[in-house]
């Protein structure tokens, strides 16, 4: 069960394509289409060093997996109970969007 991201720029990804946020939280309610799907877990790097208290995002030394993704984008297959239940998942790395995102 895992999560590849490919959003290099995120302060949660160590840049391997592993994300290390402790909750991934993927947006889009009304989605039909991976690009209408977005990952808000994202936080740019960059900014990152003017956050005050940016250690709390990348606290946990542990890689996510998909046990701790909340899902708002309910016309995906894999949305049960707004929770992702797919075995992995891909970011993309050009938009955030979610990858994995099929519809019925």
């Amino acid at each position: 069960m895992s999560v590849r991201c490919g959003m290099t720029s995120c302060t949660h990804n160590d840049n391997d394509g592993n994300c290390y946020a402790s909750v991934l939280n993927i947006r889009g309610e009304r989605a039909r289409i991976t690009d209408e799907t977005l990952c808000c877990s994202f936080i740019d790097e960059d900014l990152r060093a003017l956050m005050e208290f940016s250690e709390e995002f990348n606290s946990s030394n542990k890689r996510a997996t998909t046990t701790n993704i909340k899902c708002g984008a309910s016309r995906c297959i894999y949305n049960v109970a707004r929770l992702c239940k797919a075995d992995k998942i891909k970011v993309n790395p050009e938009t955030a969007s979610c990858d994995t995102f099929i519809t019925p």
